[in-house]
């Protein structure tokens, strides 16, 4: 459960090579906290192979149709993926294969649940950035590992009406054993403050176990 920014520029001698991010996702059910780091030995704006390390880790609840009433759970998540990175024409397509550990603990133990304990896996991850032009950007973030099909899939469009930030539409849909949630809401992306760069969401989500309420998302990184 992650969205980091990752776009192409011109790349250059001087071209970073290290991208930290963290972030921040909450709503009515639950909060995750996640951070960090691409490595690209030839640079972040240029073709080549690409490193991706992830920690991710939060609290949540959904409701037993089993047991008949809400379990809290915590998952704690960790990937190191190696992948490459293509670019092209303002459009950066980035892939990655690597081995991931998760650990569900929930509270009751619910029998009904596909997810309790620890395990170690694969996952392939995905990450599109497509800018046409200067005042418009397109986005596609996602990842399906090997522990029961869990993943996460996050589409956004943009639009620089104001210079600072691209501003738009974004749908994220996050599943995990037997639960599934769905979000639609908003986002800036790409502010630029003292270095930083800055995305920030907010919308409704919706949940399988028939739940619903906002949720908002913030995430940061730097380019070194």
């Amino acid at each position: 459960m992650c969205t980091t920014l990752d776009r192409a520029q011109a790349g250059g001698p001087d071209t970073p090579s290290y991208l930290l991010f963290t972030g921040i996702e909450l709503w009515r059910y639950g909060a995750f906290l996640y951070g960090g780091a691409l490595w690209s030995p030839d640079g972040l704006d240029a073709d080549g192979f690409t490193l991706k390390v992830l920690l991710n880790g939060g609290k949540y609840s959904y409701f037993s149709g089993g047991l008949q009433q809400t379990i809290g759970g915590t998952l704690a998540s960790a990937a190191a993926l190696p992948g490459w990175r293509f670019t092209r024409d303002g459009l950066t397509v980035s892939l990655f294969l690597g081995p991931v550990v998760q650990d569900y603990r929930l509270t009751p133990v619910d029998p009904g649940s596909r997810l309790h304990g620890f395990y170690v896996g694969g996952e392939f991850a995905a990450d599109i950035w497509y800018q046409p032009s200067p005042r418009t950007l397109a986005t596609v973030s996602g990842g399906i590992t090997s522990i029961d099909a869990t993943g996460y899939l996050r589409t956004s469009f943009g639009f620089r009406v104001f210079q600072p930030a691209f501003i738009g539409p974004e749908i994220q849909e996050y599943w995990t054993g037997n639960y599934q949630e769905l979000q639609f809401g908003a986002h800036m992306t790409g502010l630029h403050l003292n270095g930083l760069e800055w995305l920030v969401g907010s919308g409704w989500a919706l949940t399988s176990d028939h739940r619903w309420g906002p949720y908002f998302h913030v995430g940061v990184n730097a380019r070194y």
